[in-house]
């Protein structure tokens, strides 16, 4: 559809609701109040059902337009702070990677440039900034046996 169709279908269903409106409200006046509110109440759920069933289908179709969670990256990454006031670590990667490292990418997957910015702010903790981050799972502590090292020999 072109612009001008779109801005012309636009205005036609603005036109259409408005009408529609007007008319509901002379109808509302000329049946009386307490009529006008039994048939309030009845549109009120047909309207209510209508955007819960409009809700579920765009719900659906943006989960579908999505990529999946594992899918792979793709594509350019551009991750920016401007400004603000940190007291935790700040990391900023295109892929996160926590315990066991993930099997080889393939190349498609690999691919993609990653800009990582920081313009101002006041940072309290480490600052990772990375394409690809893994963390591997740290080695379990060693039994403490109660000494004090700092006596040891």
């Amino acid at each position: 559809m072109t612009r001008r169709n779109t801005k012309i279908a636009g205005w036609a269903a603005g036109t259409l609701c408005s009408l529609g409106l007007v008319g509901l409200g002379v109808a509302f006046v000329r049946v009386g109040v307490t009529e006008a509110d039994k048939w309030a109440s009845t549109l009120g759920i047909f309207a209510t059902v209508l955007g819960l069933a409009l809700t579920a289908y765009t719900s659906a179709a943006t989960r579908r337009a999505t990529p999946q969670a594992g899918a792979g990256p793709a594509g350019r990454v551009d991750n920016t702070i401007q400004g603000g006031e940190f007291a935790q670590s700040v990391i900023q990667a295109r892929d996160l990677t926590l315990g066991v490292p993930p099997a080889p990418a393939s190349r498609a997957a690999a691919d993609g440039a990653v800009t990582n910015t920081i313009t101002a702010g006041t940072y309290r903790g480490p600052v990772i900034q990375a394409r690809d981050v893994v963390r591997q799972p740290a080695d379990p502590p060693a039994a403490d046996d109660g000494a004090d090292p700092s006596r040891a020999g």
